[in-house]
């Protein structure tokens, strides 16, 4: 029997072990360079166990008109700031998003707090208004509203 990780108040730990990550999104398409490519969708992906020591991060972009967007985000803890950009570590979603279909991702990253990000944007002629969230271990943890465009992070990028 599997347990997933207990959410806690406090912010999350910086674990010692090897840097692990798995991307998972409902429903899931092929094509991106993590072997996933994420989609609109309006419910939440399903959870799955994490690993002892990972935590669960789910990244959400809305926007209040429909438009296709360019959503850029850490699927991966990388090894390093230098490999942070790699699209094995921050691949491109471009995907439709709008009022009624939210982008949702699911991911485990060991830390967090150090590469957590997602950002999104989009060109229309009205503003989409985008809005971006970060939950770990189901916690909101950080929430932004943008223009033409958004930023989530957990740190200074």
């Amino acid at each position: 029997t599997e347990t997933p990780a207990t959410p806690t108040s406090s912010a999350p730990a910086t674990p010692s072990a090897a840097p692990t990550s798995t991307a998972s999104e409902t429903p899931s398409t092929s094509a991106a360079a993590t072997g996933t490519q994420p989609t609109s969708t309006s419910t939440a992906a399903a959870s799955s166990p994490v690993p002892a020591g990972a935590h669960q991060v789910t990244y959400t972009v809305t926007t209040t008109s429909d438009l296709t967007a360019n959503i850029y985000y850490v699927s991966a803890d990388p090894p390093d700031q230098a490999s942070a950009n790699k699209p094995q570590f921050m691949p491109m979603a471009r995907t439709q998003v709008g009022p009624s279909a939210p982008w949702t991702l699911q991911t485990t990253l060991n830390d967090p707090t150090q590469w957590g990000f997602v950002s999104a944007s989009g060109g229309l002629r009205v503003n989409p208004e985008f809005r971006c969230e970060i939950a770990v271990d189901g916690k909101v943890v950080v929430s932004q509203q943008g223009g033409s465009g958004v930023q989530c992070a957990l740190r200074p990028w």
